[in-house]
């Protein structure tokens, strides 16, 4: 079985950092919705990570051009 490199990797998980930065932006609006309902639960900002991380993936799908995540 062949090994991925990291470009390989990165376009196999889809999670380049537009779609990163789509998580964050969605965790933190999901935050401000969780501390209105006196922080009950994070289901705001989980949803919102997964939406914005959808939402980041299909832009980097669209433009077509692998953006590896800023990470090492």
């Amino acid at each position: 079985m062949k090994e991925l490199n990291i470009v390989e990797v990165e376009q196999v998980s889809g999670a380049g950092w537009i779609a990163e930065a789509g998580a964050a932006l969605g965790a933190g609006i999901g935050a401000v919705v969780d501390a209105a309902h006196h922080n009950v639960s994070t289901a705001g900002q989980d949803s919102g990570r997964l939406l914005g991380q959808g939402i980041g993936q299909v832009v980097e799908a669209i433009i077509g051009l692998p953006f590896p995540t800023l990470r090492p």
